[in-house]
């Protein structure tokens, strides 16, 4: 095999979308393979990396912000091949999660790199104008179908948190008979991290998860921005000029009926922040949030898989938490309060 067919059996399905649309132009052979459904199969399987994060500006329309504009990104940032305007949920492996914002609010199910989507069927309970639900999308080289689940929790007419699942299987939604009662809680949309078969969510009470296979909820220690590393869930704060992050050692003590045992320990070294990113150890009260200030300036952080974002009045930085290495993303006008959705920058063909 010649270098040509080196780079395109063993190099291509590792790049991400934006790229590989670059690569099809070198020659007839490549432009083919990417365009078949096969490639796109195996893109999905290979490229898990994060490119980039997904927020509404302050018009109220979608838009992206790339970790590298020149390898990550989608030919419509705003997502108008939708057939309404969306608010962007959640997302999942190349797969993004948008809700439409006429009175009927249905979600929508797309890939934004090749503009595939599907409305999904409406569900039976009432999710609020701003669900806290999670897209579950995991790609598997013995499927070519992208199956995913949707799980939305909601509060019920008396007051507690009913779970409802939509499984792209069934093509139906179905309400779980898990109910979690506790008049104080509330549970924070964008912030929901699926691991291994459990989504957990950051509330005003502490973590919330509920276990796909059990079906059964649990309340553990109050953390801030969750995120997933190596396949666990991690948590990661800033004390001191120094970032922090934790990780999940033992998740089935995410089990009703499992005694309370230590399950966090922190990954070590600490990531010392430099010059650029000034912080102060001082919280909001609203730490759970995930947002600093040092008195004059707020600083929110953003935890998506083994990336981390800084913000600092306009600015963004981004933290490599393998490499150890940060770099600026440079300035967007973003509402002080917007959460990001990590984005991965895939050929997922959801028909």
């Amino acid at each position: 095999m010649d270098l040509k067919g080196i780079i395109r059996e063993n190099a291509l399905p590792y790049l991400p979308a934006k790229s590989l649309f670059r690569c099809a132009g070198v020659c007839r052979g490549w432009r083919f393979q990417i365009s078949t459904a096969f490639f796109a199969h195996n893109q999905s399987n290979s490229f898990r990396g994060i490119s980039g994060f997904f927020f509404q500006s302050l018009a109220g329309m979608p838009a992206f912000m790339s970790l590298d504009p020149r390898a990550y990104g989608v030919p419509d940032p705003s997502l108008t091949f939708l057939p309404e305007p969306v608010d962007v949920r959640t997302s999942c492996n190349g797969l993004l999660c948008c809700q439409g914002r006429t009175p009927y609010r249905p979600y929508y199910i797309c890939n934004p790199a090749n503009k595939q989507w599907k409305e999904l069927s409406k569900p039976d309970g009432d999710h609020g104008p701003d669900p806290a639900v999670v897209l579950v999308f995991e790609p598997s080289i013995m499927n070519f179908t992208a199956n995913y689940k949707l799980v939305c929790p909601f509060p019920s007419e008396l007051g507690e948190y009913k779970f409802e699942v939509y499984s792209s299987d069934r093509g139906s939604w179905r309400t779980s008979g898990e109910i979690r009662f506790d008049d104080n809680e509330k549970l924070l949309p964008k912030t929901g991290v699926h691991v291994n078969g459990i989504v957990y969510w950051l509330s005003t009470r502490g973590v919330t998860s509920f276990d796909l296979n059990s079906e059964l909820c649990r309340l553990s220690s109050n953390l801030e921005n969750l995120g997933m590393i190596n396949g666990k869930l991690c948590a990661a704060c800033l004390r001191n000029q120094k970032l922090i992050v934790f990780m999940l050692t033992n998740p089935q003590s995410h089990t009703r009926r499992r005694a309370a045992v230590k399950t966090w320990t922190r990954i070590l070294p600490e990531i010392k922040l430099d010059s650029t990113l000034p912080v102060e150890s001082t919280t909001c009260p609203c730490n759970y949030s995930g947002r600093y200030c040092d008195g004059h300036n707020q600083l929110h952080i953003v935890f998506v898989g083994d990336v981390v974002v800084l913000r600092k009045r306009n600015s963004y930085y981004c933290i490599d938490m393998n490499k150890k290495a940060s770099n600026c993303l440079g300035e967007y006008i973003i509402h002080p309060y917007e959460r990001f959705v990590g984005y991965v920058n895939g050929l997922v063909n959801l028909y």
